[in-house]
């Protein structure tokens, strides 16, 4: 019967623990480097866990999920205009390329032809 009630003894003294490291986290300001996101990690990942568990009584987060976050990084990025690139022939009678008309040498930049895309 003393075994038991020790047993019972660790685990009230263990669920006492984690309670009280439990409300540490959510209510300690923690500003030291690694330990600010451990905290954000861990009241995010609380109250997700508590959603699965207790779904009426959920509050909404202010945090974007990641299937938004997903959806944002994965949309196409808006078309720039691409700078046109220039063809020419120099004086060895090699096809040459050239980023802009700048980088054309000036002997043959009447003779460069913009590239299609």
């Amino acid at each position: 019967m003393f075994k038991l009630l020790k047993l019972f003894g660790w685990m009230l003294f263990f669920l006492i623990a984690v309670v009280a490291f439990d409300q540490f986290l959510l209510r300690v300001p923690l500003d030291y480097p690694g330990l600010k996101p451990a905290q954000t990690f861990y009241v995010d990942f609380r109250s997700r866990l508590l959603d699965l568990v207790l779904p009426e009584k959920s509050t909404p987060l202010k945090a974007e999920s990641i299937e938004q976050v997903i959806e944002q990084n994965t949309r196409p990025a808006q078309q720039t205009t691409k700078p046109q690139r220039y063809l020419y022939v120099d004086k060895s009678g090699v096809l040459q390329f050239a980023d802009s008309l700048q980088q054309v040498p000036v002997q043959y930049r009447e003779s460069a032809q913009p590239l299609a895309d």
